[in-house]
């Protein structure tokens, strides 16, 4: 019989215990999603508030270029219905520069919820910045855009301190004074008229794309001494 005493046997192995350093603080303290926060935006590209606007006044310009045809053509077909002289209908188009119009409200309508997503002197930065660019996106030397557009703006705020209409009726609203159809005696009832507004304000309304959301999701704004 084998003399197991006498059997040199090895040593059993002893798992190795690994001790590691705690990365941070815990993500469920404010440390730790601070430390969180910061890793995250450290990660997105730092973009200024120029070029963050000169991208957005030219991605608004491909949105209008899109949706423009058919709000042109509904506005159209309800001038075409009044009672108005055939040369009064064409003139009332041909005078007004409402391709114009059509910009202005969807660039209105995106622009105002900077307010909510940046602080506010990131917001005010950026409405400047839109203010001096968005004539210049459009080829103008005039400040007609900026200023139609800003009027617009503080119309839609007004608006939603007021808790009033929504944001693309309230550029209907713009739309329809510039178009002076509250004082054609043919189009006044244009002017009141529900499903006028309602078909002529659908195409805006599809022009929301929260672009603003998407820019700050993918970058972060640089101050402006940073830039």
């Amino acid at each position: 019989m084998t003399d197991l005493a006498a059997i040199d046997l090895p040593e059993p192995e002893v798992a190795e215990t690994k001790t590691t350093k705690p990365a941070g603080p815990p993500l469920y303290t404010r440390a730790g999603l601070h430390a969180l926060w910061l890793d995250i935006t450290s990660r997105k590209t730092k973009v200024t508030t120029g070029e963050a606007v000169h991208d957005f006044l030219t991605d608004m310009k491909r949105l209008s270029d899109r949706m423009f045809p058919v709000w042109r053509d509904r506005l159209k077909a309800h001038i075409e219905d009044t009672d108005m002289p055939f040369e009064a209908k064409r003139n009332l188009i041909e005078r007004h520069d409402i391709e114009l119009y059509f910009y202005a409200a969807i660039v209105a309508i995106e622009a105002i919820k900077v307010y909510t997503l940046f602080e506010q002197a990131e917001a005010d930065e950026i409405m400047s910045d839109i203010n001096d660019q968005i004539d210049g996106v459009l080829g103008r030397h005039s400040r007609a855009t900026s200023n139609l557009c800003f009027d617009m703006f503080r119309t839609i705020k007004f608006a939603e301190r007021q808790q009033n209409l929504k944001p693309h009726d309230q550029v209907m609203k713009w739309i329809v004074r510039l178009l002076d159809l509250d004082n054609i005696p043919e189009t006044q009832h244009l002017a009141t008229d529900v499903v006028f507004r309602q078909e002529l304000a659908e195409p805006v309304a599809h022009c929301f794309v929260h672009w603003w959301l998407g820019f700050k999701d993918i970058n972060r704004l640089a101050p402006v001494y940073d830039a």
